[in-house]
């Protein structure tokens, strides 16, 4: 698992805060949250992230760096480091990637389905958020996995993909302190 940094990421960015075409990397599988997400594109639409946050999650959340997007031409790739910060907790900060969904994502998903439909949800979806973990147990990331899925109505496949799980089970795990992800 690898954090950037503030420096590094903001010169990976256009002038409108969109990042550039091969600037960064996505994270492995392994080290992310992949959510996925019912839209098109990879716009980050905020003002609707921070009142599901405050809303659903006891959340309050923002981009370090803010995004100015054209309707005429949206990104399909994108990224973004987001603070987030919890009412009970001090804020932090993690990386958020957005992306076309692949077969791959959809297999993984199947894989890890376990019979409860989510699967068939994630092969609906057009794109995924991937949100990097810092460590093995990161409850920060699984709370942004939380606000993401729940705006764009998308299942979690967790790290490693052993389980596919919905916004409300990922919330029931941050309520209860059992973060499995």
């Amino acid at each position: 698992m690898r954090a950037i940094d503030e420096a590094t990421f903001r010169e990976a960015l256009d002038a409108r805060g969109l990042l550039r075409d091969g600037a960064l990397a996505f994270p492995p599988r392994e080290d992310a949250f992949i959510v996925f997400a019912q839209q098109s594109d990879a716009r980050i639409t905020i003002d609707d992230w921070r009142r599901h946050a405050e809303r659903f999650l006891a959340t309050r959340i923002g981009l370090t760096v803010d995004k100015r997007y054209d309707e005429e031409h949206a990104p399909r790739i994108d990224a973004a480091r987001v603070v987030v910060a919890p009412h009970s907790a001090p804020s932090e900060t993690r990386m958020l990637w957005g992306r076309p969904r692949t077969d791959d994502d959809v297999y993984a998903a199947e894989d890890a389905d376990g019979g409860a439909g989510l699967a068939l949800l994630a092969k609906r979806c057009g794109q995924v958020w991937m949100v990097e973990r810092e460590h093995e147990d990161d409850s920060v990331a699984l709370r942004l996995a939380a606000i993401v899925a729940g705006v764009t109505l998308g299942p979690i496949l967790v790290p490693g993909g052993a389980r596919l799980v919905g916004p409300k089970t990922a919330k029931q795990e941050l309520d209860a302190g059992t973060n499995r992800g």
